[in-house]
This record gives C-alpha cells, structure tokens and sequence, in this order.
C-alpha cells in the first residue's frame, strides 16, 4: 500500500512539474513571438527608408545628368517643353527610371507621336516597380503598379525645378517624398449625398500630392476605408517615413505640428522648422 502511495505521489508532481513546464514555454513562446514582430516591423521600416533615400538620390541624379533640372511631381513633359523628340511625359517616378536602375523600362516607353519618338509613362501602365512599393503597406498588392510612395507637389511642382535652388529653405529641410497607401478612397458630398470611392496610386500616373496648410497634413496608420486620396499616411503607429532633399530619410512622429509638417513641404516658404521636428 505504501509502494502505491509512493507511485501516486510521483505521478501527481510529474503532471504539476508539466503544467509549470508548459506554462514557462507559453511565455517564452509569446516573448519570441513579440521579439519576432519587433524584428520584422523594424525590417519592414528600414526597407521603407530605403527606399525613400533611393527616390531622393535618383531625382538628384536626374539633376546632374540634365544641367540641375529636377523632373515634376505630377505628369508633364520633361526635361524639354511640349512635344519635342526624345522627350518623356509622366510624373516624378517615371522620370527618374534610368537613374533607379529601371532604364530598360523606361525605353520601353517609347513611343511615335506624331512622327516624333518619345517616351510616356502610360506605356508602363501594369509593370510593377519593386522600389515604389512597401510590404508594409496595409493596401500592398504583389506585382502591382501602384505606388507607396508619393511626391510632394510643392517641392516638385508641375513646372519642374532647379537644385539646389529651388530649395532656398534648405534641402535638408525639405519634405520630397513621403509614404502613402496605394489605394485611398476619395469622397464627394452633393445635394445631400455623399459618395466614396476608391483611388489607385499608380506609380505612372497619379503619384503624388499637393499640401495645403490646414489641421491634418497626413495620417497615421489610417484603417484602409479611412485613408485619404489627398493625404499621405504612415504605415506604422510611429509616424510617417519621409525623404529629404539632401538624400536622407527620417521617421516623422504623429504628435508634430501641422505647421511643423507643412513648413516642411515647402521647399521656398522662408519658414523654420519647429522644435517639435
């Protein structure tokens, strides 16, 4: 009798020893998880930046290859007026293709208009380009030729520009690009009614936007219905990755000023920068 109290005793702390055993690797487990998140969100934040100083450097190159011109933000031709032989009509991300090492897409754009060999950027419609697009981005689709990245209008208006100097406030100091759901919705309220429909932020075509002062400049980790067609938005709770005119990229916080972030889209307001920067 007593061997078989002695046997049921053993059994009892075996099955307890277990449970503590299990317990303890429920917590590592959810610890590694965590950690395993960390890692990828910090990759997925760095891959963001980097991509965003590729943007800026290749519009720097575009300057040192055409006499200091930088190409335009939204769709025009470029770098010479109007229809002119061997010419490009698109937007910023099209332009800056040879210098971002995509020169053979942007060959394949060539097209005769009019007797004149040119090259347009809706020639690229469906071609996917790996560095406009981030996996972070909740509204990110493999292969597509949306954008996560949009041009500041202001800083690269329609009319082009010169660098350095065009940029009197200073390129450090000077929002180019910044991060922005590839699709975003776009709402119009008449007679009562309000519509809302999605918008496609094709890399070839509507690749940008143009601030305007105001209480919200961007959002931050909308949910994808809510997302703005006319704002840029940050992926992440921490803000919003942006890349400067001198070719660095930074993490923007949500609690900067709306002043702050505006004076930092303008490349010639002769407006400082707050402390909240």
């Amino acid at each position: 009798m007593s061997h078989a109290c002695s046997s049921r005793k053993r059994r009892g702390l075996t099955l307890m020893q277990l449970l503590v055993l299990l317990a303890l690797l429920l917590l590592l487990l959810g610890f590694l998880m965590a950690a395993t998140l960390r890692v990828r969100v910090a990759a997925e934040r760095a891959s963001s930046l980097s991509s965003l100083r590729q943007l800026v450097i290749g519009v720097q190159d575009y300057a040192d290859s055409h006499d200091g011109k930088v190409p335009p933000g939204p769709a025009n031709w470029f770098p010479k007026k109007g229809l002119v032989a061997n010419n490009g009509y698109g937007p910023c991300l099209f332009h800056i293709l040879p210098f971002i090492e995509q020169n053979p897409l942007y060959l394949s754009t060539r097209k005769d208009i009019d007797g004149k060999p040119v090259y347009v950027s809706w020639e690229a419609a469906g071609k996917s380009v790996k560095v406009f697009m981030a996996s972070n981005d909740p509204t990110f689709e493999k292969d597509s030729d949306r954008t996560s990245f949009l041009t500041n209008e202001l800083a690269l208006p329609e009319t082009g520009g010169v660098f350095p100097a065009s940029f009197p406030d200073g390129t450090s100091q000077t929002i180019f690009f910044a991060e922005g759901y590839s699709q975003a919705s776009d709402t119009v309220t008449l007679g009562g009614k309000t519509t809302t429909w999605k918008t496609e932020r094709r890399w070839w075509d509507n690749s940008g936007w143009k601030p305007t002062a105001g209480a919200v400049l961007f959002q931050v980790a909308p949910p994808v219905d809510t997302a703005s067609s006319v704002l840029p938005q940050g992926f992440t709770p921490a803000g919003i990755n942006v890349g400067l005119g001198d070719g660095h990229a930074r993490v923007v916080s949500g609690r900067v000023s709306s002043t702050t972030f505006y004076a930092a889209c303008t490349p010639a307001g002769n407006d400082i920068l707050g402390n909240d920067w």
